[in-house]
């Protein structure tokens, strides 16, 4: 069965990338008629849309804000004005995929800063796409609009690079797993990384519609709950950077929690500065999340073999090597007899909570945290994405959101990795 299952998603996955290719050639034939189909679909998809959230508004009981209208409002205006205005569609399109790029590019230009502080390689290639990447944006927000010939190029080399290397991908699923490993980082594109990083913001939304229509059960204490070899806890809130989502790995009843903790040694409005690894016990660092930071975790629990727990236990032992031990400003302030009350930074709260040691990176990757490249996510990666464990297959840059979608397909998948799945909120 399972074989046929992945026999059936190999030809899925060849048909679509063979559509995005058929797309890709079109852009550079006939990108006239490609345009106009995308913008009849755009039309009808808000048309939709806006049609989906109005019945939603007229079967809802409870009171609506003016807020509340804003999206259906938003759908229906939109699709109005570039069905009156057919021209101002494609000037939109131009402007924001120029400023998609442009914005992609200054994320590279940090990316590139952070790999040389850091040491790391690479960093001239990304130095070097990112200038790339600068040009093509520029030339897309300032060429005339009614050039559309300009975008068509540069659409049609997307589809069809993403279609090519889609199908090398699936090629390499079907491989001997000898082979596979061999060239996984050579056969690996990821999802736009500002697209992605969306999905954890929407996963929020819905999970919280299934709670208040009580289609799902939550817990708001994990001290109860049946202990796993191996769990992936994703946090989530409504609003604020954390919207974006954060991954934790649990392994051996112990929390390995990489973020930019140190308040004193930040920069970006807290998206870059020093990487600090936070080591918890599970039960006093979730609960800590629940009532303290008042965050809705998703728990993904997953069983190990003998094998896989010895290959993490090793891959943990090799990362804290490059660590040196950090106090926050609560331990520093307890060792002083000083008054911790006034130490309400992130790092403190969880020191105060539960029994956490934490550290700093002396070398290497993480020493610097960046949260579009160095960010949580990676130690998770190092931990359990890795070919000797055979456990998480996701291409490419990976984003909290990357694991959501990965993690929720494997639970739902007939002999998946994930075994069961817990979420956790405070109580209302």
């Amino acid at each position: 069965m399972k074989n046929k299952s992945n026999l059936l998603q190999h030809i899925q996955a060849i048909i679509t990338n063979l559509i995005f290719l058929s797309i890709g050639i079109l852009f550079f034939i006939r990108y006239e008629s490609v345009w106009i189909a995308l913008y009849v679909l755009t039309v009808i998809s808000l048309t939709l849309l806006g049609l989906s959230q109005l019945w939603t508004f007229i079967k809802g009981r409870k009171t609506k804000s003016i807020n509340d209208y804003f999206p259906m409002l938003s759908s229906f205006g939109f699709a109005i004005f570039i069905f009156v205005l057919p021209m101002n569609f494609f000037k939109f399109v131009h402007f924001v995929i120029g400023w998609y790029i442009l914005i992609n590019a200054i994320i590279g230009f940090i990316n590139f800063i952070v790999y040389r502080r850091d040491s790391l390689s690479g960093a001239s290639w990304i130095f070097i796409r990112s200038c790339i990447d600068t040009a093509f944006g520029l030339a897309l927000i300032l060429s005339p609009r009614e050039k559309l010939w300009i975008l068509s190029i540069f659409a049609g080399c997307y589809f069809i690079f993403t279609s090519l290397v889609g199908v090398s991908e699936t090629i390499k699923d079907m491989l001997p797993d000898t082979t596979k490993n061999k060239v996984r980082r050579h056969l690996t594109i990821s999802a736009p990384v500002l697209l992605a990083a969306m999905i954890p913001q929407r996963f929020f939304f819905s999970i919280k519609e299934m709670i208040k229509q009580n289609k799902i059960q939550v817990t708001s204490d994990s001290s109860h709950d049946a202990v796993s070899d191996l769990e992936v806890f994703i946090y989530l809130k409504e609003s604020g950077p954390e919207s974006l989502g954060h991954v934790d790995i649990c392994f051996e009843n112990k929390i390995y929690s990489y973020g930019c903790h140190d308040p004193l040694n930040r920069e970006l409005f807290g998206t870059l500065g020093d990487g600090v690894l936070i080591v918890a016990e599970r039960n006093g660092f979730i609960q800590n999340a629940i009532d303290g930071d008042k965050k809705t975790i998703i728990g993904y629990k997953i069983c190990l073999t003998d094998d896989q727990k010895a290959i993490i236990r090793n891959r943990l032992n090799s990362l804290m090597t490059r660590t040196v031990p950090w106090k926050c400003k609560a331990q520093l302030a307890k060792e002083n007899n000083e008054d911790q009350s006034l130490c309400i930074d992130y790092a403190s709260r969880v020191y105060k909570s539960c029994n956490s040691t934490m550290y700093k990176f002396t070398q290497g990757k993480y020493k610097t945290y960046f949260v579009f490249s160095t960010n949580c996510v990676l130690i998770a990666d190092y931990l359990i994405r890795t070919p000797e464990l055979d456990l998480i297959k996701i291409s490419g840059i990976v984003t909290p959101g990357s694991y959501i979608s990965f993690l929720n397909q494997e639970y739902h998948r007939e002999k998946g990795i994930v075994k069961t799945i817990e979420i956790y909120q405070e109580k209302n």
